[in-house]
C-alpha cells in the first residue's frame, strides 16, 4: 500500500500530466483546492498542513472532476478511492 507522501506526489503528477498547474506554496492554512483562472485549472496545494491533510486536499478537489476519459482513470479511481458506479 502506498504511502500519503506517495500518494500525494502520484496525485500531483497526474494532475499536472493533465494540464492542472500544481501550485504548492506555503497558505498558511488558508484553504488550497482547485480553481480556474480562465480556462487554466490549478491546484493549489497548502504546504503549511500536514502531508496527511494535504493528500485529503489534493483527493477532495481531483475528486470533483470527471476522470472517466483520462488516461488515468484506473489509477486516479484507487487513488482517490472513487466509486467506477
Amino acid at each position: 500500500m502506498m504511502q500519503s507522501v506517495d500518494r500525494l506526489e502520484r496525485l500531483l503528477e497526474i494532475a499536472s500530466n493533465e494540464g492542472i498547474l500544481v501550485r504548492c506554496e506555503w497558505l498558511g492554512g488558508v484553504r488550497g483546492g482547485l480553481v480556474r483562472i480562465g480556462k487554466r485549472p490549478i491546484l493549489f496545494v497548502d504546504e503549511s498542513i500536514s502531508v496527511p491533510e494535504q493528500l485529503e486536499q489534493v483527493r477532495e478537489s481531483l475528486g470533483q472532476l470527471d476522470w472517466t476519459e483520462s488516461d488515468w482513470w484506473d489509477e486516479i479511481h484507487d487513488l482517490l478511492e472513487l466509486s467506477k458506479g
